[in-house]
């Protein structure tokens, strides 16, 4: 009786200390979730209250997560997520699929300008999206409206493309060989001379 009666007060001691370790881990797992939850919160506010359309996709592109201005701008719903499929973004861009490949592939950032179908640009970001601990796990597309840079960019182009243009001096424009790449009439003699001469003739 004693014997057994010892043996369960042993039992009872590595009870209650199987107990407290069972506690512990307990209360760290709480506050792990409590983190995790905080850190959800934090990236939902995040993309929610971002002004920049974003999709985050997996390596096989299945869609992860997208900003609101992402639905209208690439064609999404939020019944989109988890689905694997392509792509139908409101872009004139053919290989977005590819890209995101390429950039998955690769580990490199891919990018162009693209239109919208209502004539607008945009320039076009495919990242790859990257884990912690340095793993490529899918990509980030991101779009940023660069439609009144582009126009003010090309309205200064005409500016000084008529300034150049009607101007009484000689004007030649050179690349980095200094090879004529523009000249204004005034210079129309200079530059055929000047072009004969790298010809030889």
């Amino acid at each position: 009786m004693q014997s057994t009666n010892e043996e369960l007060e042993t039992a009872k001691e590595e009870l209650q200390s199987t107990n407290e370790e069972l506690t512990t881990l307990n209360e760290e797992m709480q506050n792990h979730n409590s983190e995790l939850g905080s850190a959800n919160n934090d990236l939902l506010n995040l993309l929610g209250h971002v002004d920049i359309p974003v999709v985050m996709v997996s390596n096989d592109l299945r869609i992860r997560r997208f900003t609101p201005p992402a639905q209208k701008l690439l064609n999404l719903l939020p019944g989109d997520i988890g689905r694997l499929g392509e792509i139908r973004p409101n872009l004139d861009v053919e290989d977005l699929e590819s890209l995101a490949h390429e950039a998955i592939r690769r580990a490199t950032s891919q990018e162009r300008q693209v239109r919208t179908r209502e004539g607008g640009w945009q320039m076009l970001y495919v990242r790859p999206y990257k884990t912690w601990d340095n793993r490529i796990e899918g990509a980030v597309i991101s779009l940023q409206d660069v439609d009144n840079l582009k126009r003010s960019l090309d309205q200064t182009r005409e500016y000084a493309d008529t300034i150049v243009e009607s101007a009484r001096e000689r004007i030649l424009v050179l690349d980095s060989k200094l090879q004529i790449t523009a000249a204004n009439p005034a210079s129309t003699g200079l530059s055929m001379r000047r072009a004969k001469k790298q010809r030889g003739v």
